[in-house]
């Protein structure tokens, strides 16, 4: 038998891909906690990243200083720099936007983006 009022959700086509970074201890989990805020222009498909700045704990004073890791992600379509910082109970999660089955891949450029920024997570 059908069910007479189906939900119009359920499984999504939606991926996210998260890297993780093992830390020895997060002793504060506001010092890893960031995002970042973008500034952009134009509309729809001719959007651009013009700056970007880290909004959060201590780790976005070290991101914010960091110019060459600030002009990676200018060059990344606005999607793609939107990228989260938290900790997990086993180290330092970084992620980026879901994404449907179409779009999701990691390029080069963003990957060394994730890794530039796993590299300031385990300075601190």
């Amino acid at each position: 038998m059908q069910d007479p009022n189906p939900t119009p959700w359920g499984t999504q086509d939606r991926f996210q891909a998260h890297y993780i970074v093992r830390v020895k201890n997060v002793s504060n989990v506001l010092d890893y906690t960031t995002r970042t805020t973008l500034s952009t222009t134009g509309n729809f498909g001719s959007k651009k990243v013009t700056d970007v700045e880290w909004q959060g704990g201590k780790i976005s004073g070290i991101l914010n200083s960091d110019s060459s890791l600030k002009e990676m992600i200018v060059n990344q379509n606005p999607d793609d720099a939107v990228i989260s910082v938290e900790p997990t109970n086993q180290g330092v999660r970084i992620y980026g936007k879901w994404k449907n089955s179409f779009e999701f891949g990691v390029s080069k450029e963003l990957f060394d983006i994730y890794d530039k920024i796993a590299g300031h997570v385990k300075s601190i």
